[in-house]
This record gives C-alpha cells, sequence and structure tokens, in this order.
C-alpha cells in the first residue's frame, strides 16, 4: 500500500524565496514613499499578490518591519566586522564600528527613509528590539572588552552597554553632527569612556 501525500521538498526554499521577495519590494516602497506610507495593502499590490497571501509570510506591518531591520543588520554586522578587522585598540574598534554603521544605514537610501522625523521614533523602537541588532553589539562589545584587558564581560552590563549604544547610533542618525570630523570627536571624547568603562 502506498501513501498518496507526497512531501513538497522546495516549500522551504519557496517560503524564504518568497519572504525575501516581499522584503526586496518594501524596500524599493521605502525608498519611493517614506517607510511611515507604505501599507499592508500597498505592499501586497506591488508585490503582486493577495493581502491575504501577504499575512501568510506576516502577520502584519510590524513584523515585516522587523523582518527588514533583520536582514539590514546583518548586512551592517557585515560592513563592520570588516572596518575592525584586524584592529587592536579597543577605542579604535569601538569608534570605527559605530561610524561604519552610521555610514552604512546614511548610504542606503531605504535605510536612511527610517531616520526622518515621522520614523526615527518607531526606527529607534525597532532596533532597541531587534534581536539581531542586540545580538551583533552584544557579540561585538563582548570581544572588545575580552580584548580590553581580558575582563570576562557580564551578559547584563553587555547587555544596557549595548541598548545605550545603540541609542547613541539612532542619536547620529537622526541629529547627525556637523560632519564625520565631529561625530567621531563626539564618540571619541563621551562614548568610548562610557562603553569600554568599568
Amino acid at each position: 500500500m502506498s501513501d498518496s501525500r507526497t512531501v513538497d521538498w522546495l516549500a522551504t526554499d519557496r517560503a524564504e524565496l518568497g519572504t525575501q521577495r516581499i522584503l526586496d519590494v518594501a524596500e524599493r516602497l521605502f525608498i519611493e514613499h517614506g517607510v511611515a506610507a507604505v501599507t499592508m495593502r500597498s505592499l501586497a499590490t506591488a508585490v503582486g499578490c493577495s493581502r491575504a497571501t501577504l499575512y501568510r509570510y506576516f502577520p502584519g506591518k510590524s513584523e515585516v518591519l522587523a523582518a527588514y531591520v533583520e536582514r539590514a543588520a546583518a548586512q551592517v554586522g557585515v560592513a563592520i566586522a570588516g572596518a575592525t578587522d584586524g584592529t587592536s585598540d579597543p577605542g579604535t574598534r569601538l569608534i570605527a564600528a559605530v561610524m561604519t554603521a552610521v555610514e552604512a544605514v546614511r548610504a542606503n537610501p531605504a535605510l536612511s527613509a527610517w531616520f526622518t522625523a515621522d520614523t526615527a521614533g518607531a526606527s529607534a523602537n525597532l532596533a532597541l528590539l531587534s534581536p539581531a541588532i542586540e545580538e551583533i553589539v552584544r557579540g561585538f562589545l563582548a570581544d572588545i572588552r575580552a580584548d580590553d584587558g581580558g575582563r570576562d564581560p557580564d551578559a547584563a552590563d553587555l547587555r544596557e552597554r549595548g541598548r545605550w549604544l545603540v541609542r547613541v547610533i539612532v542619536s547620529l542618525l537622526t541629529t547627525p553632527g556637523r560632519d564625520p570630523d565631529d561625530e567621531r570627536a563626539m564618540l571619541e571624547q563621551f562614548v568610548v569612556p562610557v562603553v569600554l568603562g568599568p
């Protein structure tokens, strides 16, 4: 007796491709219309699917935004790793990481659309709640603090320092300094001592 049911071996791959396509279209809409203007209806129309299909992938707009942040955070994390690789001084690594993150967001029209006056508050909340951003920042800070005198970093302390560092980055994105040199000087004077301090 044979089982007439078939297993769809490609279902997971198709779901991932569908998710990425939706996020690609959302990115285009963020650039064209701004993050606040994108709705589930407009996203479904742009993707070329029904809202019911879109809701099978994402229960609502906040989940689309969170998934987009996760994907973008991974890309920024790669840029940070490249910019800090081979740098041994903890303060220099920290400044390079923050400046790289800020520059990566500013250079990407879809990401920079998140830090306009009407969306900055929501973007800051997403950044602070994003598991991907938290993991990137926590891992980076753990490496820096471990390399800085061999201290064993405390997980709760790293989390709080990481949350503060994300707030600093969001602040630079929403209220930039006069120029990169001004931002670097602020980081050297006010951020490095706090993040790397006792």
